[in-house]
């Protein structure tokens, strides 16, 4: 069992995975995303493709590439999808789908970054395949 030390997370001693990705509650990730400070949003060229399987989504982030893994950070829930990307050229930019036009399969669901870009690979849900077509990425 880990010793907690008051006011430092269970990661304090690991900066590089106390970045956010391992919020284990709602409230613990808001706090995170609150003490980084100002949020850019990720809106323009944002795009999407769409297969029977999946959706992927395309957020360009030039340099994105030479950050270090741990200043990016994805959470995917069945409804939702929310990339931060912590100081990126001195600035900190988000991109959130607080409720995606359909359900998705999280669990199978990945991202990558790429030259200049971080790629969203959406699941659909199994029940969903074949017929379910997104018209867009958010409600």
């Amino acid at each position: 069992m880990a010793a907690h030390i008051a006011g430092q997370g269970l990661y304090s001693d690991k900066p590089d995975v106390n970045v956010g990705r391992l919020a284990t509650s709602v409230q613990e990730r808001k706090e995170w995303v609150a003490s980084v400070g100002q949020w850019r949003e990720i809106e323009t060229a944002v795009s999407f493709a769409e297969s029977e399987r999946r959706v992927t989504v395309y957020l360009p982030l030039p340099g994105i590439q030479d950050l270090p893994q741990g200043n990016i950070c994805v959470w995917l829930t069945e409804c939702s999808a929310e990339v931060r990307v912590v100081d990126l050229h001195g600035h900190n930019f988000v991109f959130a789908a607080p409720e995606l036009y359909a359900p998705i399969d999280a669990e199978a669901s990945e991202y990558r970054v790429g030259s200049d870009k971080v790629v969203l690979k959406l699941a659909k849900r199994a029940s969903a395949r074949g017929w379910d077509r997104w018209e867009r990425i958010r409600r």
